[in-house]
């Protein structure tokens, strides 16, 4: 097994060679008050332009990023200048106030077809993400950065978000008439109320972090206090994030060209399943878009085929996956990503919370992070037992969770895959995610935000926030990074296959678990007359099977000592190095009575 020793705690500091890489956020953003460089001061970096349609000539950055521990550098590794993020007045690390005033409305209609009598109170009843309904009011928008311009209105706003509209406080799209008169270079604000979160910066503090962290983009984001008058006054509605908007100037403001395609996971796995939804005609263009963006929503971008190419590529069984990663993606990109995520523990971006940029001419892709509130909890080992609970605590667990994304399985499964990422463990906690830098982000950004969540309105929505509240990120990036080192043994799950007969025997087949930290893995496989596996169902039992990397393992048993009627197997794969600790059930589900049985599957014996 490939670990290395837990090393004794201490305080990390970046080293010079690091802070001549990252960001100089902690430097410039978090003195608040501290200019940043000249608005004007914008250096052309990125990728250059690019030939027959795969590959960049080559890499014209002044300053491309060096090798340095896990990232060697390449030729297709995105270079962004990081002073970006303390330009156009980000480099305060403050909360604004944002001031709307509605513009009253002469019409009586608020449907698809007629917005002219849509009100403040349309804007938070829309709360459906499933109708074509989006409803959108003009205000005018007014900030302390943003020149008063004497209009009536100046700005359209209108509720975002998906499961966050069920909440009681809304967030909000702010959306400048103009295209050229812009707040901060941007069109568009997108407030964030985070609800669901008590201290109500952790997805600003993980994209501030971000910044620093090589081969990753991130965002820009501000505290906003927002102030609506809707006709009787202005309304404190207290504290928001505003984050960067995804699209063409986002590109640009980084130095890469601005007509790529970009987009955003709603439900995407990279799965056979996916490359269905995408299907594209002989331009490019989607079949059936509602279809398309159930899967992938398209912020960007009009001809996709080579977003097929690159699933088809995934789901080619006779492709080696190296040869899909260097293809279509850059393995200091997905390094990152992967190793960012599994120290904040960011676990669900296997299906959505994650974006993806494709320059134009070229099938590589690039992740891009997004939505980051739920982040810095814990990797909790999972309990031993097999309740349903128990069991998908398991398949959740560390690169276990990566099986729910056939790119993560994929990339986990690749030979020193554990190896890399604790070499990108050992860059990140010495560079972006240093003890100090977080904590210094935690402290900082509590005191900002304490003032508003302590009183009306947030304090009525939000009375988890204590004066602890999300101080502890520190600690909990440490013990992630001690989890990853120690305890990432539980393998990536086995999957049961159809049960067939050959000849007089029965036969269960599976494919491969694997225990991505280098241990052996072995299989128990249990038979049962019952779902729920009691001693007294379980009709056959063998432990101690070997593992086949590579292919499908398969059990032979006699029918005889299985009796006839439905059956139900069971698998179980243990990893050597301690497998009564570190053992996973495979990935099937299985529903029986309206009861759901994890790592489990029926057959019939006649």
């Amino acid at each position: 097994m490939t670990t290395l020793p837990v090393r004794a705690k201490r305080s990390r500091r970046a080293s010079p060679l690091r802070a001549t890489l990252l960001s100089t956020f902690l430097s410039t953003q978090m003195l608040a008050g501290c200019s940043g460089p000249d608005d004007g001061d914008r250096p052309g970096v990125g990728m250059p332009p690019l030939s027959d349609g795969s590959e960049p000539l080559s890499n014209p950055a002044p300053n491309p990023v060096p090798d340095v521990g896990a990232f060697a550098s390449m030729s297709t590794d995105l270079v962004m200048d990081p002073s970006l993020y303390a330009r156009d007045g980000y480099a305060r690390v403050d909360v604004i106030r944002i001031d709307l005033r509605t513009v009253a409305r002469t019409g009586s209609a608020c449907t698809e077809d007629d917005q002219s009598g849509c009100t403040l109170a349309d804007v938070l009843g829309d709360t459906d993400t499933t109708d074509e309904l989006k409803v959108d009011v003009p205000v005018h928008f007014r900030a302390g950065d943003f020149a008063e311009d004497g209009t009536s209105g100046n700005a359209e706003l209108r509720q975002r978000g998906g499961g966050s509209r069920s909440a009681p406080q809304k967030s909000f799209r702010i959306k400048l008439d103009s295209q050229r008169v812009l707040w901060r270079g941007e069109r568009f604000l997108q407030l964030n109320k985070h609800p669901f979160e008590s201290s109500r910066f952790r997805n600003k503090a993980a994209f501030d972090l971000m910044q620093g962290v090589p081969h990753l983009p991130s965002f820009r984001t501000q505290f906003v206090n927002l102030w609506i008058d809707d006709g009787s006054g202005p309304v404190d509605n207290g504290l928001y994030t505003h984050v960067e908007r995804f699209d063409d100037d986002w590109l640009k403001r980084r130095g890469l060209p601005g007509d790529g395609n970009l987009y955003s996971a709603n439900d995407f796995r990279f799965a056979a399943s996916d490359l269905a939804d995408v299907a594209v005609d002989g331009n490019g263009e989607p079949l059936d878009k509602d279809r398309f963006e159930s899967s992938l929503e398209i912020d960007e971008g009009e001809d996709h085929r080579a977003l097929v190419r690159m699933l088809q590529a995934i789901q080619n069984a006779d492709l080696d996956f190296g040869t899909v990663l260097d293809r279509h993606f850059n393995r200091n990109n997905v390094l990152a990503w992967i190793t960012f995520n599994l120290l904040v523990r960011q676990d669900d971006a296997t299906r959505q919370n994650v974006k993806l940029y494709n320059p134009a001419g070229s099938d590589r892709f690039y992740f891009v992070p997004w939505d980051y509130d739920a982040v810095f909890g814990q990797w909790e080992e999972p309990p031993g037992g097999y309740s349903t609970e128990a069991l998908q605590q398991r398949l959740d667990y560390g690169y276990a969770l990566g099986h729910r994304n056939d790119f993560l399985d994929g990339y986990y499964r690749m030979p020193g895959t554990h190896g890399r990422v604790l070499a990108a463990v050992e860059v990140l906690r010495d560079g972006a995610l240093t003890d100090t830098a977080i904590q210094r982000i935690s402290d900082t950004y509590h005191d900002l935000v304490a003032p508003l969540q302590t009183r009306a309105p947030d304090r009525f929505f939000n009375e988890s926030f204590t004066s602890a509240s999300g101080r502890d990120l520190a600690a909990r990036v440490a013990g992630n990074e001690e989890a990853i080192r120690t305890r990432f043994a539980l393998p990536l799950p086995p999957t049961l296959l159809d049960v067939t007969r050959v000849g007089p025997r029965i036969l269960v087949r599976w494919t491969p678990a694997l225990d991505v930290t280098g241990s052996a893995v072995t299989y128990d496989l249990e038979i049962a007359t019952s779902p729920a596996f009691g001693p007294d169902s379980i009709v056959f039992t063998r432990t101690g099977i070997a593992d086949r990397p590579g292919g499908t393992v398969e059990s032979g048993v006699d029918p005889d000592r299985l009796g006839s009627g439905r059956r139900y197997a069971r698998l179980t794969a243990r990893a050597s190095n301690d497998p009564s600790r570190h053992w996973q059930v495979a990935r099937n589900r299985l529903t029986v009575g309206g009861s759901e049985y994890l790592g489990t599957i029926s057959f019939e014996v006649r």
